[in-house]
């Protein structure tokens, strides 16, 4: 009897899926409760088994019903959503390339943040690996480099047992390099030791990691540079000759090393036999040093050891030096040597050391284009606000009628919001579109090489996704609680007003826009004007007409006779060998001090350069007091031509022709070398325009460095052919070469070139976007205040009154955010222009032009709504009343 309840309970009312799948079960399960138990108990068991599983139907169709209506609901939504965006398309067309270009933008900005906090963290450990770093004080001589003493890696390793691993390199720039006859210029060559492999634990692709340099004249390769070289030809064992002078053996492969590391090396060289390391020399910085500590150590508790570590290897040659102890030198303020750690993971961000390994980025840049991208993204997301209530007297009588109908205020918010991230998405369609479309210009912007950046490994696929849902929900959530807020009848009898809050939020995001846009506008033209000062300032000497042969040692001792070759060509007109080139990131500082001094605090760090009789004539410099180089003078071998700036740190403003400087050795008694002052040259900017002139010394020594040609104007297209020519003759086979002055001195304005490029990018995207957002604005406005506008007209008003009345509006507003921006781009050119030693004064000129500019697109674009408004016909807006 149970068990025919039970039967007739689940086939009445049971969903028939469960009367398919489960009646066979639960026959089944039933003949074995007879079997095992009795018929009673299974018949009972039967009864309630199947009131569980009425009640469990119930509770399925229940789940069907809400997801039918859920799932309905959602295409109801999108259905909705497509056709207002179809009703309204030139709305929103503005609001899908307003979003389009703010999410172009971002994505580019998140790219390039993205890539520089990855610099080095892709190195096994490298949160414990550090590069010793070089803050050394000389007199009034400042020095901030990352080198070390050539034997303090060895030395570290040895004192200290919480060191793991020491490393060192020697950077050795461009070389030439010989396989099978063939030459080649390679650059990204360093010397290093084994343990470089131990601190990066780069993969290896071939050869054995434990003895990759541990013997002379042996080299690894990248698996780049292993192909251009040998191409399919398995490299272990191949020789390379280097720079004509000796063979290399290769003997291991790496893989490439990504570009987000702060150094670029392509090929690793024996160190030098450990030379300049067993003749313990602790005073010349020229190793690039790293640690990695043990784990459990920290970069503090080392750095407390090495005051004393430095005190005891390098206070001996100190004293031998200086004729002073250590301890006195650095008591007396004369001397302040420090090393200290950085950790791998900071030097690309936060390094601000002369003469790093490649081109660095700061922190700073980092957040400053970071809240550019959130700023203009911001702009995009209040044009979608402003818009969207801008159309809320066109979609007001929808809203009514549907809230008449029965739906409920959060289904309304929730079509609204399906609206709005519907919109996000196709914009970011068509972001991620451009961003590839524009990802080439992208990198030759910013010097990276970047090809995947979205889709690829650590890609910003998902980050976008949750991002641009975040967007969508921020853009449409303050539309969607304004417009389901409407209420029907006063919606369906036309009195829908706006309200004071929301016109004075409004009011707020238009002012926040236009700041935006006016602090970018004015450090553009700032950021111009400046380099534009530099490019055009004289240096005082020649840089244009100067071709320069780089990498002339290959032509050993027939330099002279390449020379004499080259002054021949009649569009030559000057040439000269010389070691330093202006412009370029070379260092070579050399102690001096007067003959008469007789404390190293009196010394002033020179920049020497070796150069010959003609460098002078060349690059046309200045003298101002005695004379150049002349093979007249047996004696100028030991002659000095030094700038203004030098004359003043010696002390010789008077009379210098004839003093004498020395060299510090002079100090300690032993035999100083003597300089004898015959000319001064006028001070001369040969670094960076970032940098100030700093002391600067020419000597008449052999250099083999560089030939560097002075031309005829007019043979500018001719003579890299001519100098080619002759340099085959002398150097058949080897790679010609060669760069022009102007170029290299240009190349030192990259990074403020950029940055000037950037930000005008910038600017340009954020009035635009700010514009379609002030169309928007100017769209509800004139909308709101139709009939007055129908009823001034009615009264007389003149179509260039109302245009007055209407723009007073948004003057107002542009004033208020140029009062807001501008103390603040004051404030941030200010510091900016503090790296100049050179530049120009902010003239209240670049900020009411950048005000002006702002003014003017304003009103462009709210004179197009305001000019329609004006125009119309005033029956038109009054005849509901």
């Amino acid at each position: 009897m149970l068990k025919r309840l039970g039967l007739w309970i689940f086939k009445s009312y049971c969903h028939p899926d469960f009367q398919e799948d489960i009646l066979g079960d639960l026959e089944e399960y039933y003949e074995w409760n007879s079997e095992e138990k009795g018929s009673k108990y299974a018949d009972r068991k039967f009864l309630v088994d199947a009131i569980l599983l009425f009640r469990l139907s119930l509770l399925k169709d229940n789940l069907l019903t809400q997801n039918i209506i859920y799932t309905t609901m959602v295409k109801n939504n999108l259905k909705m959503a497509y056709r207002s965006m179809m009703r309204h398309k030139f709305y929103s067309l503005l609001n899908l390339a307003g979003l389009a270009i703010s999410m172009t933008v971002c994505v580019f900005i998140a790219i390039y943040v993205q890539n520089e906090l990855s610099f080095d963290k892709h190195i096994n450990d490298s949160e414990r690996i550090y590069r010793i770093a070089t803050h050394i004080k000389y007199a009034d001589n400042l020095f901030n480099i990352p080198a070390a003493p050539d034997p303090m890696a060895k030395a570290l390793k040895e004192d200290f047992p919480e060191i793991e691993f020491a490393a060192r390199t020697h950077n050795n720039s461009t070389n030439l390099v010989e396989v099978d006859s063939k030459f080649f210029r390679q650059s990204g060559v360093t010397y290093a030791d084994q343990s470089f492999f131990d601190v990066f634990d780069f993969q290896l692709l071939r050869g054995d990691k434990e003895h990759l340099l541990d013997e002379p004249n042996t080299t690894v390769l990248e698996e780049s540079t292993a192909k251009k070289l040998f191409g399919e030809k398995d490299p272990i064992g191949q020789i390379i000759k280097y720079n004509e002078q000796f063979d290399l053996k290769v003997t291991g492969v790496i893989k490439d090393i990504p570009e987000n590391t702060h150094f670029d090396y392509d090929m690793f060289i024996t160190t030098l036999n450990d030379r300049s390391a067993s003749q313990n020399i602790w005073l010349s910085n020229n190793f690039i040093t790293y640690l990695k500590l043990a784990e459990g150590h920290t970069k503090e508790s080392m750095e407390a050891k090495l005051p004393e570590f430095i005190e005891r290897h390098i206070g001996p040659q100190v004293k031998r030096l200086m004729n002073v102890s250590y301890k006195d030198a650095v008591a007396s303020g004369g001397l302040s040597i420090n090393y200290y750690l950085q950790p791998l993971e900071s030097i690309h961000l936060h390094s601000k050391l002369d003469f790093e390994l490649g081109e660095t980025g700061t922190i700073s840049q980092v957040y400053m284009f970071s809240i550019i991208g959130l700023f203009i993204l911001l702009i995009a997301c209040i044009n979608f606000m402003n818009m969207s209530t801008a159309r809320a007297s066109v979609r007001a009588k929808e809203v009514g009628v549907r809230k008449v109908l029965g739906s409920l205020r959060k289904q309304l918010i929730s079509q609204f919001l399906t609206e709005s991230i519907i919109n996000a998405g196709l914009a970011l369609i068509l972001a991620v579109g451009m961003v590839y479309l524009i990802l080439p210009g992208f990198n030759q912007l910013t010097g990276k090489s970047i090809v995947d950046p979205i889709f690829g490994t650590n890609g910003l696929w998902l980050s976008l996704l949750i991002g641009t849902v975040i967007i969508g929900i921020l853009a449409g959530i303050y539309p969607a609680f304004i417009l389901s807020s409407f209420r029907p009848i006063k919606v369906i009898k036309g009195e829908l007003t706006s309200g004071k809050g929301s016109t004075w939020m409004r009011n707020i995001l238009v002012v926040i826009q236009f700041a935006t846009s006016i602090f970018l506008i004015i450090a553009s033209i700032v950021i111009y004007s400046q380099l534009d000062y530099l490019q055009s300032k004289k240096l005082g000497f020649n840089k244009d007409q100067i071709l320069i042969i780089n990498e002339t040692q290959l032509l050993g001792n027939q330099i002279e006779v390449f020379k004499n070759e080259l002054e021949k060509e009649a569009i030559i007109e000057s040439v000269s060998i010389s070691g330093y080139i202006p412009g370029t990131n070379i260092n070579s500082d050399t102690p001096l001090l007067r003959e008469d001094a007789t404390s190293p605090e009196d010394g002033v760090a020179i920049q020497h350069w070796s150069v010959d009789y003609d460098y002078i004539e060349t690059f046309d410099i200045e003298l101002v007091q005695g004379r150049f180089f002349s093979e007249e003078f047996a004696s100028d071998s030991t002659a000095l031509v030094v700038n203004e700036t030098a004359l003043r740190r010696f002390g010789y403003s008077e009379d210098p022709i004839g003093k004498k400087v020395k060299t510090l050795a002079g100090i300690a008694g032993n035999t100083a070398q003597t300089f004898t002052i015959i000319g001064v040259m006028r001070d001369f900017q040969f670094k960076s325009m970032t940098e100030s002139i700093q002391p600067h010394a020419l000597l008449l020594e052999r250099s083999t460095g560089a030939v560097n040609v002075k031309f005829n104007k007019e043979a500018a297209g001719e003579v890299i052919s001519s100098v080619e020519n002759i340099w085959n003759k002398f150097a058949e086979g080897r790679p010609f070469e060669y760069s022009f002055l102007d170029q290299i001195f240009e190349s030192s304005f990259r990074d403020q070139n950029r940055d000037k490029t950037i930000f005008a990018i910038f600017a340009a995207l954020a009035i635009i976007i700010a514009c379609l957002g002030l169309f928007g604005l100017a769209a509800f406005i004139t909308e709101q205040r139709k009939k007055e506008i129908g009823i001034r007209k009615v009264l007389g008003a003149s179509t260039q009154t109302l245009l007055r009345l209407l723009f007073s509006n948004f003057t107002g507003l542009i004033l208020i955010s140029s009062v807001i921006a501008i103390p603040i781009v004051w404030w941030y050119l200010n510091d900016w222009l503090i790296d100049y030693p050179e530049a120009i004064t902010l003239n209240p000129m670049f900020f009411f032009i950048g005000v002006s500019i702002v003014l003017i697109v304003a009103m462009l674009t709210v004179g197009f709504q305001s000019f329609k408004a004006a125009k119309k016909n005033p029956i038109d807006n009054l005849r509901y009343e």
